[in-house]
């Protein structure tokens, strides 16, 4: 048996990544129906189906590597493998998307997601589970109504924040300014205790300074954006709206192994 050599591999995954599906389906065709017979015939056969230059070239030099790398397969085995990673290629763009997400000045007008926009889309998708992690929380009033709507439908709402008290004075205002102590008692808070944080040589604590929601295991946007109003409009911030199950699995994961071990703790709701 015939084993695809890298070169090979790597040649085929470049023309199913370039090649748009109804041009590739037409190469797959042919290449089902020859046989090995000598790289001028099959470019002959091949080339005049590629409109754009580029996927010429790519399909030159698969053609090519094919005939120095595995002259023992037919076109067929050929066709199924450069089937197989495009499949492969359409399967990892469903499962993983990218948005970038910005909120500040933008001369050129791109259509880009605002912050505001990105999370609210995350919390009103959300149907079981929904965590929020943010260094500071204040004055988010839409922000507020989407969450007490979650809440509302039944989504388990987890939130890791900082406290004036834990920060050292970095944040001034807690939780019970934005939400009120009716709408904290629904959510499942916690906090990072100072006597777990590392401490320098001159005494500073570190900070709870990451900010990141991850929806129903499926949605993960990661932030430099606290939840504050000056965030949502007027600071420059940047950030990614991520669909994968993966990496949004993984970061619950992160944080429910901190809850574990003790490192967040529940928020007393006696607190600011």
């Amino acid at each position: 048996m015939a084993t695809l050599s890298a070169k090979l591999l790597e040649q085929l995954r470049r023309v199913a990544q370039e090649v748009p599906a109804s041009t590739l389906d037409s190469l797959l065709r042919v290449l089902m129906t020859v046989s090995f017979s000598g790289s001028s015939t099959l470019k002959h056969k091949l080339l005049p189906l590629l409109p754009r230059a580029s996927w010429r070239q790519l399909t030159n030099d698969l053609i090519d590597v094919w005939q120095t790398e595995a002259t023992l397969l037919d076109g067929n085995a050929i066709a199924t493998a450069l089937a197989t990673a495009a499949h492969c290629q359409d399967r990892l763009q469903q499962e993983l998307t990218a948005e970038l997400v910005w909120t500040g000045p933008n001369p050129d007008a791109l259509p880009l997601r605002r912050t505001d926009q990105a999370l609210l889309q995350l919390i009103r998708a959300a149907q079981q589970d929904l965590l929020i992690v943010s260094f500071a929380i204040y004055n988010i009033p839409e922000i507020v109504q989407a969450l007490i709507a979650a809440l509302d439908r039944g989504v388990k709402v987890r939130i890791i924040a900082e406290t004036p008290e834990a920060s050292d004075g970095k944040i001034s205002f807690g939780m019970a300014t934005t939400f009120g102590r009716e709408i904290l008692e629904r959510f499942q808070i916690y906090v990072w205790p100072k006597e777990k944080r590392p401490v320098d040589e001159h005494g500073r604590y570190g900070s709870l300074h990451a900010k990141c929601a991850v929806c129903d295991y499926q949605q993960l946007f990661i932030s430099s954006a606290n939840l504050t109003a000056y965030a949502m409009s007027l600071n420059i911030e940047m950030g990614i709206l991520i669909q994968n199950c993966r990496l949004a699995r993984q970061v619950v994961q992160q944080m429910d192994q901190l809850i574990f071990y003790g490192d967040l703790t529940l928020w007393e709701s006696d607190s600011s």
